[in-house]
């Protein structure tokens, strides 16, 4: 309850009379959604709880599995939107419906339980670790060149374009998406994606895979994926790839550092993507705020690569999985409360 009344108050700043909306599927943790339902009400907010079944999909894909209408209708008009789905409504119509009437301050939780709001909201000093994030998108948005390698031989490098945002996430001001604090995330220029990514980490959807027993090798060529290789969750992954009939299924859509103290890996992709010093890379669908050239996918993932090495125009930001830049390291200790 402590850490949903940090949610709600500190993180969404949730004001007195504010309709806010929590979906949650029957795969998600409805005493998250209960907790947070109160603690807005304390705070004079108006909350509506929308359960509904477990989709089978995420994104656009999801849409025929969901009440759409009534939850669009919901969700577009309402202040805020808190989701805690385990199948994201992120990219889904409702999601693109929501920021298109552009009135709503949407922040994706999806899977969020009991352990992990503790763990990731709860005790983490909130302050220190907004600071970590904007030092560490700094660092980013200044560099061109960025490699990344990895023990599970990962061999990639790519180049940023300066006119993009680096987005820090967690940080409410007014209308739009936003995602748990703990991931700085950015899309690099798409052409210019080459080499080589492991996931060693997790990797999810879709739905039977999670926690990897064996790595996922992508080759890469100007942000398209040419060739996956691996044991069987490879080939689960190849087949999930190729039912969707979408090229832009094998784009590239971005990727992101994980901060959160707190987070460790589980099988969420919510929590894994935020784990301390891992990589995550996006597949298909990108968010408009990545200001990049792909838009929309039939749906998308995420994948962890473990332990990286990333260097920015030469200058190591990223060992072995650890913070090391000079700016990051004095900061680092103070983020767990």
């Amino acid at each position: 309850m402590s850490a949903a009344y940090k949610l709600v108050k500190d993180v969404l700043k949730i004001g007195r009379g504010e309709n806010v909306v929590i979906t949650v599927d029957t795969a998600g943790d409805w005493r998250v959604a209960e907790a947070v339902a109160e603690a807005t009400y304390i705070v004079g907010g108006k909350p509506l709880i929308m359960f509904y079944p477990s989709p089978p999909a995420v994104g656009r894909a999801a849409d025929p599995y969901l009440p759409l209408q009534p939850l669009t209708e919901c969700v577009k008009n309402s202040d805020v939107w808190i989701e805690f789905n385990k199948s994201w409504l992120l990219y889904s119509t409702v999601y693109e419906e929501a920021m298109r009437v552009g009135k709503t301050r949407y922040m994706c939780l999806v899977g969020m339980n009991v352990d992990m709001i503790v763990r990731t909201i709860g005790r983490v000093n909130i302050p220190v670790i907004y600071e970590f994030q904007r030092k560490l998108a700094e660092l980013t948005s200044k560099g061109r060149r960025v490699k990344i390698t990895s023990p599970a031989g990962m061999e990639v490098e790519f180049e940023n374009d300066p006119e993009r945002p680096v987005l820090v996430e967690g940080e409410v001001s007014g209308p739009g998406e936003y995602m748990l604090f703990g991931q700085v995330d950015w899309a690099p220029i798409e052409e210019s994606i080459n080499g080589r990514i492991v996931f060693d980490g997790s990797i999810w959807p879709p739905h039977e895979l999670g926690l990897l027993k064996e790595p996922i090798i992508l080759s890469v060529e100007e942000g398209r994926i040419i060739e996956i290789a691996g044991g069987r969750e490879a080939k689960i992954f190849k087949k999930w790839l190729e039912n969707f009939n979408d090229e832009k299924m094998y784009c590239i859509a971005h990727l992101s550092y994980g901060c959160n103290p707190g987070a460790k890996l589980t099988g969420n992709i919510l929590e894994d993507e935020r784990v301390w010093g891992v990589v995550e890379w996006g597949i298909g669908s990108q968010s408009s705020t990545f200001k990049g050239k792909l838009g929309l996918a039939s749906s998308h993932t995420d994948g962890i690569c473990l332990n990286p090495t990333l260097t920015i125009d030469g200058e190591t930001i990223i060992k072995d999985g650890e913070y090391v830049h000079p700016i990051l390291r004095k900061l680092a200790d103070n983020v767990r409360i």
